[in-house]
């Protein structure tokens, strides 16, 4: 008898025996070892390549793994969901049949999406740097010799204290912002170099889109290079007007030292490009935590600061001779204090993360089971209505800074529980979901830090919670 795996609407796969495949089974040391291999196997030509290794050749992987767990001998869609291409490569890549009219559907789909994306980025290219030209500006009367271009509001919060020092300049990457009162990396270049972009801007979409489709390819085969692409197709001319603009600053002889909130993103590797081209300095003090696997194209930054201890000993090894990592209590604690002083509360804060709803709300159960009052801060990409069935039994609250700052943050597995660690708060990770357990032991070095309280089941929350002294 054929063992199949289903793919069904929810976006699970369901193995052999009717039950959901659980992707927490995949992630092991053996597995982070396959990722590293993998890693360092790929010679890639964009500056795209991390993220498709992460976003896209990971799950490739992980599903890839969990098809050999499961034993099956074929898949079948049960429905067009929005990880069908990536079970479709998976597949393709096991040598699994996948049936004929969904193998046909892949090919064309992946072929339409190929030239689709070509127009998409081609538009947006010719669009975007007259629009940048046309819209209005703050002007900054010279290149500083240390400075940082900020992309997000996050990227700003972790370097605030940089600007406060008065000693890094600050400008923003706004492209459509009319009214702007800070300098905008848009506003430097004579008037010939600014409407000179006009030109090279598209062409270097256009070799964007060529060098993303070849290290696609190389991963992934040409019919997922289609979805990748397509993927892309919104992103390449804001990447491309940036990459116009930051060699203007950073190639008119002024700068000294760049610093960067991005990682290892496409903005973070043509930072290392360029910075390294023009000889100039940079360090990264990172928006976000760290990853445990090596990525294709490393991270940025001759200077990377580290989110924790635990974080800085694991990129070390992970990347030895690269660049420097450093710890620094006193920067990190820079980047993550909100200088909220924690006022006495009742209960704690839960923080559910934006995918796994299911999970969260189990979570937010047990935590109402044991008694404790608890307030909520969603994320940005998260509802209120998810979570219709708790009202009345918890508070939501929309300041961050006061709840980063309560005695207890409660979260599975984010930043929330590094930034809780430099806000005199105690962060408890809730690993009740073998996926979340997986990931925080194996691919998020700075989780097992241990002054982040980990809990695996409800009987160890409850005695953590009981331990802190929080009020039921």
């Amino acid at each position: 008898m054929i063992k199949f795996i289903d793919c069904i609407r929810s976006g699970e796969l369901v193995g052999p025996d009717g039950l959901a495949l659980d992707p927490g089974a995949v992630y092991s040391r053996s597995f982070l070892d396959q990722i590293n291999h993998a890693a360092d196997g790929v010679v890639g030509v964009s500056d795209y390549i991390n993220e498709i290794f992460m976003h896209f050749y990971l799950r490739v992987m992980e599903i890839a793994s969990l098809f050999r767990l499961s034993g099956a001998e074929r898949v079948r869609f049960r429905a067009r969901v929005g990880q069908w291409s990536s079970v479709a490569m998976a597949a393709k890549g096991e040598g699994l049949p996948i049936g004929c009219a969904s193998r046909l559907l892949f090919c064309l789909s992946g072929a339409a999406l190929y030239v689709l994306a070509f127009f998409l980025v081609l538009l947006s290219a010719l669009v975007l740097p007259g629009l940048a030209l046309l819209t209005r500006h703050a002007r900054a009367t010279d290149v500083a010799p240390v400075f940082s271009v900020i992309r997000s509001p996050a990227a700003y919060g972790k370097m605030r204290f940089l600007s406060e020092t008065g000693q890094v300049a600050f400008y923003y990457d706004d492209l459509l912002q009319r009214k702007s009162s800070a300098a905008s990396m848009y506003a430097f270049g004579t008037a010939h170099q600014r409407g000179f972009s006009l030109l090279i801007v598209p062409l270097l979409a256009v070799r964007d889109y060529l060098l993303v489709a070849s290290d696609c390819r190389k991963l992934l085969g040409w019919e997922g290079a289609g979805f990748v692409l397509y993927y892309f197709s919104k992103r390449i001319a804001h990447k491309c007007i940036f990459e116009y603009y930051f060699e203007l600053l950073v190639k008119s002889g002024r700068c000294d030292t760049y610093y960067t909130g991005n990682k290892e993103d496409r903005f973070a590797i043509l930072e290392k490009r360029l910075c390294k081209h023009y000889g100039v300095r940079a360090v990264c003090v990172p928006h976000g935590i760290e990853y445990a696997f090596r990525t294709p194209a490393g991270l940025v930054g001759d200077t990377f600061y580290c989110t924790t201890e635990q974080a800085r000993r694991h990129l070390t090894g992970l990347y030895p001779g690269a660049q420097q990592f450093l710890f620094d209590e006193y920067v990190a604690r820079q980047m993550f204090s909100r200088h909220q002083e924690v006022s006495p509360v009742r209960g704690l804060v839960f923080f559910p993360e934006s995918r796994g709803l299911e999970v969260n709300r189990a979570i937010l159960g047990e935590l109402l089971g044991l008694g404790y009052p608890v307030a909520v801060k969603l994320h940005p990409r998260d509802s209120v209505e998810h979570y219709r069935d708790y009202a009345g039994r918890v508070t939501f609250v929309s300041d961050y800074d006061a709840s980063i700052s309560s005695k207890v943050c409660v979260a599975r597995k984010s930043t929330v529980l590094v930034e809780a660690i430099y806000n005199n708060s105690t962060p408890v990770a809730v690993l009740t979901d073998q996926r979340d357990r997986a990931y925080v032991e194996h691919m998020l070095p700075s989780l097992t830090d241990s002054q982040i309280r980990r809990v695996y089941s409800v009987e160890e929350l409850a005695y953590v919670l009981d331990e802190l002294r929080v009020s039921a």
